[in-house]
Formats: C-alpha cells, sequence, structure tokens
C-alpha cells in the first residue's frame, strides 16, 4: 500500500510505501481503542446514575427517620407532660388523705371510740409483686446493597430510639398506675372507715341525746317524791305517779332528753302540760307550767327550755310536775335524775 504526501508549499509530494499487515493492526487498535473508551465511558456513567439513586434513597430513609424521630419525640414530650400532671394530683390526694385521716383519727380519739377506727396506722392491704419491665426500642436499617445491588454505597445502621425509651425517667407510667391503686385503695379505706364512725357516731349521739338523765329545772328543789303521799288537797293519802320541783315562777323547764312532743296544751290535773316522746318507749311529762313553749310535733333537743314554771291547774304553787313513763306506764323518776350522764 502506498500512501502520498503533498506539500502545497513547496509544491512536492512524498510518497510512502506501507505493508497492508501493519494497516490492519493499526485499524484494529484503533477499534479497540474506541470500544475500551465507550465501555469505560457506559461504566462511569452507571456507576454514578446508581450513586446517585443510592443517594437518593439515603435523602429519602434520613428524612423518614427524621419525622418518625420528631413523632416519638412529640408523643414522649406529651407522655411526660401528663405524668408531671398525673404526679401532682396523686401528691394532692395524698394531702387530701392525709387530712382525712387526721380528721378521722381526732374523731376517734374524740370519740374514744374501738380500734379498729385507728387513723393513723396503714390500711392493711399487699399482694404479690411484679417485676420491673424497661422497654427499649432500636430498630436498624438494612444495608443499601440489598435494595440497590452489589457495589452500591454503605450506609451505617441508625438507632432512632429516643432517649426517653433506653433511660426511663424516674416517675414511670407503670409506677403511676401503682400509686393511683394504691391511692384509690387508701381512699376507700378510709371512706368506709369515715362511714363507719360517722355511723357509730351518730348513733351514739343518738342514744345520747335519747338517754334520759338529770333534772328538768335549773334551780329549785324536790318538794314531793314519787310514790305514796299524803294529797294536799283532800287530806288523804294517794298515789303520786311523779316527782314536783318548786322553784320561782317563770323559771325554765327543760327536756331531760331529746324527742317530740306529742302533748303541748291544757290536760286534766296537769293544767298546762308538754309530753316528749323520747323513743325505746320512754316518755316524759312537764305539768303545772305558766306557759308552754313547744307545740305538737316539734323535735326538742337534750336540755332545752320547753316552758316556764307555774302553778296551772290542780296546783298550790309554782312548781313542775315532772314524770317518767316507760311503756305507758309511770316509774320512778328518781333513778333517772340522779343517774350518771351519758
Amino acid at each position: 500500500m502506498k500512501l502520498i504526501v503533498i506539500d502545497s508549499e513547496l509544491s512536492q509530494s512524498k510518497s510512502y510505501d506501507f505493508d497492508r499487515r501493519w494497516i490492519h493492526v493499526f485499524l484494529a487498535g484503533l477499534a479497540a481503542l474506541v470500544l475500551c473508551l465507550l465501555t469505560l465511558t457506559w461504566v462511569v456513567v452507571e456507576r454514578g446514575n446508581r450513586i446517585e439513586e443510592t443517594r437518593a434513597q439515603l435523602d429519602g430513609i434520613q428524612q423518614d427517620l427524621l419525622a418518625q424521630q420528631y413523632d416519638l419525640d412529640s408523643y414522649y414530650t406529651y407522655v411526660e407532660r401528663v405524668m408531671i400532671e398525673q404526679a401532682k394530683r396523686a401528691g394532692m390526694m395524698e394531702a387530701r388523705i392525709s387530712r382525712v385521716e387526721a380528721l378521722g383519727g381526732r374523731l376517734a380519739d374524740t370519740a374514744q371510740i374501738a380500734d379498729e377506727f385507728d387513723f393513723y396506722s396503714l390500711p392493711a392491704i399487699g399482694g404479690p409483686a411484679e417485676e420491673d419491665l424497661a422497654l427499649v426500642h432500636t430498630t436498624a436499617l438494612p444495608p443499601v446493597e440489598d435494595m440497590t445491588g452489589e457495589g452500591a454505597l454503605a450506609i451505617p445502621e441508625v438507632d432512632v430510639a429516643p432517649q426517653s425509651l433506653i433511660e426511663p425517667e424516674s416517675v414511670s407510667e407503670s409506677l403511676l398506675t401503682d400509686t393511683y391503686k394504691n391511692l384509690e385503695q387508701k381512699l376507700r379505706y378510709r371512706q368506709q372507715e369515715l362511714v363507719s364512725l360517722q355511723n357509730l357516731l351518730l348513733d351514739e349521739n343518738i342514744h345520747k341525746e335519747q338517754y334520759l338523765a338529770g333534772k328538768p329545772v335549773t334551780s329549785g328543789w324536790l318538794s314531793s317524791k314519787f310514790g305514796k303521799r299524803i294529797d294536799p288537797f283532800h287530806g288523804r293519802v294517794a298515789w303520786h305517779k311523779g316527782v314536783d320541783f318548786a322553784g320561782d315562777w317563770d323559771s325554765p323547764i327543760l327536756a331531760v332528753a331529746s324527742g317530740v312532743v306529742v302533748w303541748s296544751g291544757e290536760r286534766y290535773g296537769y293544767g298546762d302540760m308538754v309530753e316528749i316522746d323520747h323513743g325505746n318507749g320512754y316518755a316524759t311529762r312537764y305539768g303545772h307550767n305558766r306557759k308552754n313553749l313547744v307545740k305538737l310535733g316539734d323535735v326538742v333537743t337534750k336540755g332545752q327550755q320547753i316552758a316556764e314554771m307555774g302553778s296551772s291547774g290542780r296546783s298550790t304553787g309554782p312548781h313542775v310536775h315532772f314524770e317518767v313513763l316507760k311503756n305507758g306506764k309511770q316509774v320512778n323518776p328518781r333513778r333517772y335524775i340522779y343517774r350518771k350522764a351519758f
């Protein structure tokens, strides 16, 4: 093969003879070089595309992680705030229980009641203890090569557990739940004690109010006893169904126990009289009053003034005729007048 080269400036030409085999080798080498360059270019471009895809996936995962971390932080911030509020409520409830215990203790001491109403001791509670469990959430991402194939960029494992889960706060939800259960049980126990104490004190107070004891006057003297006596009007022996307390005009006449007025007005032989029903079969009568201060159906308390001393009816002077009736029959008032108060 001959190659002619012409120089335009010198108007000369040169010719070169080449072996056809070398020309073939040169062309083959040139073609191989071009092919290698094209292959290398394709590899570089494909590699770059895969890297970009991997980076895009990594950015998406990181955005998801940030969103999840934000949601978790928001949730545990809310939980922590709720737990703080619940802890405050538990403290207030404990303070109220303490005041109830103090009040119940003072009432129990004042009433001198049995030891089962011991408000200074803890209530009898118990049960098996449960193990405390710490919950730790850890989430790891799979390697990127599992998603994009061999040779992709490696993505490290990411721990998305919030610090509040890894290291629980000193006040946990389970602890607050147990505290509430104990407080509720304690409060129910104290409420039952207070109700029982209230009923006991009410019964005791009612019994105390209904307990017949004392004189129906604040001043004066016993002028006539219960039983046989000489009747001041006809001079013969007669049965006196009560006792008489003489005193000054308008002196207060008092109820010796609480009850309901079943009579208030004039009655034969008694003049102006008040009769009080005290329950349990007991009743008292107060006769010869100048003025009655209560009316039928009134509820009177122990020691309340019910009348003013006078001399109405069959009477020789200002006094009160006092009777005690048990199951409708007059009994000697002496044992009730002088017995020890409840």
